[in-house]
């Protein structure tokens, strides 16, 4: 797979995927020792929604650093620099959305219960 990224925006994968993962063990976890392992897929749309909301927080840390003021020495006009970190052209707290429609739809199955 072809993963298209600037600045830290590859940070979105391994932050969802391995949040997703532990915050979900541990739900499991919890939900089997209080005698309720019939609601694994709460354990894993817990953790998809942690996943987005510590992907949400690290993407807005990085992309809120101010810009870099420069100025040109040829033409003494002001060059703004900024850093942008993006997933396939889509900055990583925007990543969160997706993540969380993701989250509902293990709770789906609460309908049939």
């Amino acid at each position: 797979m072809l993963f298209i990224w600037s600045g830290w925006g590859i940070l979105v994968v391994p932050i969802v995927v391995g949040t997703a993962i532990i915050v979900g063990a541990l739900a499991q976890i919890s939900l089997q020792a209080l005698g309720h392992p019939e609601l694994a897929f709460l354990a894993f749309s817990l953790g998809l929604f942690a996943a987005a909301a510590v992907n949400w927080v690290v993407g807005r840390r990085l992309n809120s650093t101010p810009p870099r003021k420069l100025i040109d020495p040829a033409t003494n006009e002001h060059v703004v620099l900024t850093r942008r970190h993006a997933l396939f052209w889509i900055r990583m707290e925007y990543w969160s959305a997706p993540v969380v429609l993701a989250a509902f739809v293990p709770l789906l199955a609460l309908r049939n219960l």
